[in-house]
């Protein structure tokens, strides 16, 4: 019924907890694949994926792009896109299976959580919490549930580096969006390497100029 498409690139720290979070949806049925679209990842990523029995697709660095790829080579009736660094909350079975039964011309995100308890973490997640709800431009840590018919109508990802995220949900709108009452914990570990007040503000500025219409820069090379 689902496919779960997870971009990656040199994941190994997380990709295995990410995982064991689907394995009860693998038992019973409702998660058909996990497509790993990978990077280049120079570290255990693909043994890790391997050994669990994901599907592997090589792809491009760029997040953006891979989740591009992934999709397009995803075969199942929904698509649950996740990031490598993200796990479901208890009871997420439940909460997927009836937005699939009740609400199949939409698509759903979690409510996210950051893995860090202080107060700077709190402060970013009630941010992009508020920028979901009240903006409709849930970012991609929160996840997305959608329907592979959904998705090719609205033209899903675009062949685009960044901000894919911001891009599908300008094209869901805000009346194909509707929040999930289960959590989703993901790493906070990209914003602690940066300092979460600059973190937070050089993730902010982006994403003003890219509705400004300025396009992100590719990344430039896989070693970057």
């Amino acid at each position: 019924m689902i496919s779960v498409v997870i971009p990656t690139l040199n994941a190994e720290d997380h990709l295995a907890r990410t995982l064991s979070s689907l394995v009860p949806g693998v038992v019973e049925g409702i998660i058909k694949e996990v497509v790993i679209v990978d990077g280049g990842s120079t570290d255990s990523t693909l043994e890790i994926a391997e050994s669990t029995g994901c599907r592997i697709v090589q792809g491009d660095i760029a997040r953006g792009l891979q989740l591009w790829q992934g999709c397009r080579a995803a075969r199942g009736e929904w698509l649950l896109i996740l990031h490598s660094d993200s796990q479901l909350g208890e009871g997420w079975m439940d909460e997927v299976q009836a937005h699939i039964r009740t609400h199949p011309a939409q698509a759903a995100y979690f409510h996210l959580r950051f893995d860090d308890p202080s107060m700077l973490a709190k402060l970013w997640g009630e941010v992009v919490a508020l920028r979901a709800r009240w903006l409709a431009l849930p970012s991609g840590d929160h996840g997305m549930l959608l329907s592979r018919a959904l998705y090719d109508c609205i033209g899903g990802y675009k062949d685009q580096v960044a901000f894919e995220d911001v891009a599908l949900a300008l094209a869901l709108g805000r009346a194909r969006l509707r929040p999930m009452a289960v959590s989703l914990s993901t790493s906070a570990s990209r914003f602690k390497r940066r300092g979460w007040a600059l973190g937070i503000a050089g993730r902010g500025l982006r994403i003003g100029l890219y509705l400004l219409g300025f396009p992100p820069k590719p990344p430039l090379s896989k070693a970057a």
